[in-house]
């Protein structure tokens, strides 16, 4: 026997009672309520959940276009249906328009059951489009948010690039003409407006770090993740919504790394660190707090804590707070799909998110997850070690960003660098005759990518294709990530360190 939970709206017990019987003889086990005003009814659906409502047409406090409309105000859908004792054809199709499911006459209860069951049937199926459409979103959301995070990342890193590598060049030479020339002020104060110059351009370096993490939103691989370094991250991203409102602590205990897809809980965490930030208003800096925290659980597992001084929630708005398409953003702010994702990324990877709040108080998210497992250790790249070399080597440099091929010019001064922004023309020399020791090559590209540019090679000059290092600033197709992940070899991030390009270049050259 199934238990029903049946809400009934009408000013007669006795109507009420028969209709409960009704209920009962055709097999239902039931937990009603009778309502007949709207305190009781909005008491009623504030203190528990609901499978169908029966309500009268006309009652001396509440009609039911008047509870209609308290149902749509809270966003419910629950099949709604009229039994009234006389009901006019025109009140039945103003009935319909209200949003009512069914109507008929108290004198043919042997309808009520047949009714019922055929929408309890038809509230399932919109159950199981608005999941659908829910899991739609999520994955549209999450794919536009990967795209554009690696397409920003991608146009920050070229400039970025060569921004970072000439600073460190001119620091190395400032620093070489200050020794040299001694105690001459205004060329101290120049390596000094340099290094601080140097400085704020390795913040920029560690934001589009940061982008990077979250451009790889569809990448399904569940690795070890550190997971202190993951939050690290989203606080960064975070702070600019966070510093007009709120003191950070943080609180990072030792733990085990945790098993899960890295851009995935970046998101998590993002999401929930920006709404801790948003339930504080700004200008309230000393007197707020959002803490942030890690901590062995007594399974083995860790514990994320997320805490703020913000406003808190209601028992009404926590009771809905994971549900899909619920916001208390204002119309346009949000899209009420954040914490849904969240709770469903975790529950994918075994965890658990749980929230305790109150108004006034502040709001506490506990996120529990598995520690990894050995079989999503990650797998490093082996490490070739090779005796360094001084000979001059030949390198090529495809870039579409011309100064990005300026810059290892430079950086690589001592050896034979040619460079190009155009994949066509090195395949040309390549195939004229033109052997290289190193081929630095830009993935992304327009006309000739850089995967276009290696599956060529290895037709034009199969022993060069070993030679290609690849340069991304970030690759925003899953195309090119599954190309990476296919290919032995190297592959760099924009922007590179200048030594460990130099050491690289050095190790690779044949003795």
């Amino acid at each position: 026997m199934s238990t029903l939970r049946v809400l009934i709206i009408d000013d007669s017990r006795d109507d009420a009672d028969i209709l409960r019987r009704e209920l009962t003889r055709h097999g239902y086990e039931l937990e009603s309520e009778r309502v007949d005003t709207e305190t009781d009814l909005e008491s009623a659906l504030r203190h528990r959940e609901w499978d169908i409502v029966l309500s009268d047409w006309n009652m001396p406090e509440l009609d039911a276009t008047d509870a209609l409309d308290i149902f749509k105000r809270h966003d419910l859908d629950i099949p709604f249906i009229i039994v009234s004792g006389s009901i006019g054809e025109e009140f039945v199709v103003r009935a319909m328009k209200s949003g009512a499911h069914d109507f008929f006459s108290k004198n043919r209860l042997t309808l009520l059951a047949p009714a019922v069951d055929r929408e309890l049937r038809e509230a399932g199926v919109r159950r199981e489009r608005a999941q659908l459409q829910e899991q739609l979103l999520i994955s549209d959301r999450m794919a536009s948010v990967g795209i554009l995070a690696a397409g920003v990342a991608h146009e920050i890193n070229n400039p970025l690039a060569v921004a970072v590598g000439n600073l460190d060049l001119a620091l190395q030479h400032l620093e070489i003409l200050a020794r040299a020339h001694g105690e001459i002020s205004e060329l101290h104060n120049i390596v000094t407006e340099v290094r601080e110059a140097h400085e704020a351009v390795e913040r920029i370096r560690n934001v589009a770090s940061d982008l990077r993490l979250f451009a790889r939103s569809d990448n399904e691989t569940r690795a070890a993740v550190d997971i202190q370094a993951v939050i690290e991250s989203s606080l960064r991203m975070a702070q600019n919504e966070i510093r007009h409102r709120a003191k950070l602590r943080t609180e990072f205990a030792p733990v085990p790394p945790v098993a899960g897809n890295e851009s995935k809980i970046g998101q998590v965490f993002l999401n929930l660190i920006v709404n801790a930030a948003q339930s504080i208003t700004e200008g309230s800096i000393e007197d707020n707090e959002i803490s942030v925290s890690t901590a062995l659980a007594p399974d083995g597992g860790v514990v994320v804590t997320v805490r703020d001084t913000g406003s808190g929630m209601s028992a009404e708005v926590k009771k809905k707070l994971f549900s899909p398409f619920f916001t208390t953003k204002p119309v346009g702010v949000g899209t009420g799909l954040g914490l849904s994702i969240c709770q469903r990324i975790i529950n994918e990877i075994g965890g658990t998110i749980t929230v305790e709040s109150e108004v006034g108080r502040g709001t506490e998210f506990k996120v529990q997850l598995q520690p990894a497992t050995e079989s999503s250790e990650r797998v490093s790249a082996p490490t070739i070690v090779v005796e360094s070399s001084s000979r001059r080597g030949a390198i090529l440099v495809i870039d579409d960003e011309p100064s990005i091929g300026v810059l290892i010019q430079k950086v690589l001064n001592g050896h034979d660098v040619m460079r190009t922004t155009i994949a066509e023309e090195a395949l040309e020399w390549i195939a004229q005759g033109m052997r290289y020791d190193i081929i630095f090559c830009d993935l992304m590209m327009p006309g000739i990518t850089g995967m276009e540019f290696h599956s060529r090679l290895v037709q034009v000059d199969p022993d060069q294709a070993s030679n290609v290092i690849f340069l991304t600033g970030g690759a925003f197709t899953s195309q090119a990530r599954q190309f990476l992940e296919d290919m032995d070899n190297l592959c760099i991030d924009k922007p590179f360190d200048n030594l460990d390009l130099w050491t690289l270049v050095n190790n690779r050259l044949p003795g």
